[in-house]
């Protein structure tokens, strides 16, 4: 199976929204956030409660490889709020390079480590992506790359 979405995970957007996970999203402390990489054998549940890096689904399926560690990188925000586009929002990270890599991926996992790991998005490479002794890299659009909503259908 392939990773074919980008999507929140529904118990943690709840959450989020409902304040009773609290984790400031815009905050550009580095590691708040951090990012694995997954192959296409992983199968998300977007709808389970209390998903985690590490807990099943998301216990099987991450890359690895040379250059790659478990767990992923460190990811810092770099913006968080209104776009320029009309009634969107958008989550941005600086971009996260895994150095001297030989690895395939499909997918970023995005989580908290400091609240157990707890799963936020997962966003689609829209196909595999390889490195042969190189660097793996994932720059975010400006317009919320790593993730942008509409707010409302009209302005």
């Amino acid at each position: 199976m392939a990773i074919t979405q980008d999507a929140w995970f529904v118990d943690t957007y709840a959450k989020v929204m409902r304040q009773t996970t609290t984790i400031d999203v815009g905050s550009t402390t580095p590691g708040l956030f951090k990012g694995a990489l997954f192959t296409g054998s992983v199968v998300p549940d977007f709808n389970q409660t209390n998903p985690a890096y590490g807990s099943s689904p998301l216990n099987s399926g991450e890359s690895s490889g040379p250059g790659y560690t478990a767990g992923g990188q460190d990811l810092t925000v770099a913006s968080f709020g209104t776009l320029t586009a009309t009634n969107k929002v958008g989550w941005r990270f600086a971009t996260v390079t895994w150095e001297a890599t030989t690895l395939s991926a499909e997918g970023l996992l995005i989580y908290a480590p400091g609240l157990s790991n707890k799963a936020f998005v997962l966003r689609s490479f829209d196909g595999v992506k390889t490195t042969a002794d190189g660097t793996f890299e994932i720059s975010f659009d400006s317009e919320g790359g790593a993730w942008r909503v509409v707010l409302r259908n009209t302005a």
